[in-house]
């Protein structure tokens, strides 16, 4: 990853200076071969680098973990860094050596130990390096051990736990609307990295990282180019995440309205690779506990269908539009006209859908209404608190409906008043005139009383 122009000096630029390699050898941080074995490397076209490298075996490794563990001056730090984050984007099989030197010396030589203490750092610059070269590291999974070692599987699994604790941890430290922060720009390139590996997908959602990712998709309008590449990095971790099955059930079963704000993601954001990755991401979490009827709830039928009428040039998101409409419409096939109200509510998003007009569906589910401690009352007035126009003027009329049905209406909504009464000024005219159907309802014991007025 190259540095920033205009915050950090670019890689080539920092590989472009000088570095005083007889003097650490001097001061004892790295011995006489290790030193020889620099001097092979630097300044070296970056073939003649990897063809020298071969011949070290995992030597070279030893001797980079020394100087990153052993030089404190920064721009010596960022300059192996950089040299390493070139071999790495030439050849990433080079973290395998890590791994090896790691679980050849049955843990005793942590080679990756002194990267993670880097991220105790307060350079900005160093961060960016070593975030993502760390993510490269711990994701790595094809190295097997003969022998697999448990002080070495340990101190791997350590290392992973506490980078991804401190990715997270940077990432909630951003402010949504802050788009064009650098720090949140190399913190998620390093998240993409580290959950490519199932290893490193794991380690995220055991760090409380799904939190974090769904706060960063609803800090912004995505109007600029950087909000779009920050909202693009964000899918593209959920995407892969997606891929296993203990974080896709935590992606649906949690209490974080993931699948309701993809679906408005995918309907509201018109960027191509945006919503090619959204679609994928729905598409993969579809047989994944309750998605495909949260889907259905959240309106993504509705959504499929005007996705179906766009041009696309990628031919995978058409082949996902499809997969996902069928399999949608099947879901719907199986569920009742209250369960799919149910999931609508649930979403926090409310459309002028079928159920909410149809005089039979309130005669036929009013009573329902008051299961599980009236839970759907109590989601719907929540719901008058949306800063949706169209959310507010559906859960206004659907409150004036249940009033109107319900014997004991008027009292099982009456906590709906003050914020219904708010709304009567709202700048939306159709939440207006909902809202005052609903606070007429709310303040008349017998609604048809206003008719004979």
């Amino acid at each position: 990853m190259t540095a920033m122009i205009g915050r950090y000096k670019a890689s080539e630029d920092v590989l472009a200076e000088s570095m005083p390699w007889a003097q650490f050898q001097e001061k004892g941080l790295i011995s006489k071969a290790q030193l020889e074995m620099v001097y092979e490397l630097d300044k070296q076209p970056i073939e003649s680098q990897l063809a020298k490298i071969e011949k070290m075996g995992t030597a070279w490794v030893d001797m980079v973990a020394g100087l990153i563990g052993g030089v404190s001056k920064e721009d010596t730090t960022l300059y192996v860094l950089a040299m390493l984050d070139k071999l790495l984007a030439a050849k990433p099989d080079l973290v395998r050596d890590f791994h090896a030197v790691l679980f050849v010396s049955e843990g005793k030589s942590d080679c990756i130990a002194p990267f993670m203490k880097l991220l105790m750092r307060n350079s900005m610059a160093v961060l960016e390096k070593v975030s993502v070269i760390g993510a490269k590291i711990l994701s790595y999974s094809h190295y097997l051990p003969a022998v697999p070692d448990g002080a070495a599987a340990a101190a791997l699994a350590g290392h992973l736990a506490l980078y991804s604790e401190w990715l997270v941890t940077v990432l909630k430290s951003v402010s949504p609307g802050d788009a064009d922060s650098p720090k949140l720009a190399f913190s998620l390139t390093a998240l993409q990295a580290l959950v490519s590996s199932g290893a490193g997908r794991t380690a995220v959602v055991a760090a409380d990282g799904l939190p974090a990712l769904v706060g960063l998709m609803g800090g912004s309008s995505f109007s600029s180019h950087a909000a779009i590449q920050m909202l693009y990095k964000v899918l593209f971790s959920l995407w892969s995440m997606s891929y296993s099955s203990d974080a896709s059930y935590v992606m649906v079963t949690s209490k974080l309205g993931l699948v309701p704000k993809l679906v408005d993601i995918v309907k509201t954001v018109q960027k191509e690779k945006v919503v090619r990755l959204g679609i994928a991401t729905l598409k993969n979490l579809l047989n994944t506990a309750t998605a495909s009827a949260d889907m259905v709830g959240a309106g993504m039928i509705k959504v499929l269908e005007h996705l179906q009428q766009r041009k696309w040039a990628d031919e995978d998101i058409v082949v996902d539009l499809e997969a996902l409409a069928a399999a949608l419409h099947v879901n719907l096939q199986s569920m009742s006209s209250w369960d799919v109200y149910v999931k609508e509510v649930s979403s926090g998003r409310l459309e002028w859908s079928p159920s909410h007009k149809s005089e039979n569906f309130w005669k036929d589910n009013y009573r329902s209404f008051e299961a599980h401690d009236n839970a759907v009352i109590k989601q719907l007035i929540g719901l008058l608190a949306s800063e949706d126009p169209q959310t507010l003027a559906v859960a206004c009329h659907d409150i004036a409906e249940f009033i109107k049905i319900h014997p004991e209406g008027r009292r099982l909504m009456a906590p709906a008043k003050p914020a219904a009464m708010k709304l009567l000024t709202f700048q939306d005219p159709d939440v207006q005139k909902y809202a005052l159907t609903a606070v007429q309802r709310l303040m008349v014991i017998n609604w048809e009383f206003l008719h004979k007025g």
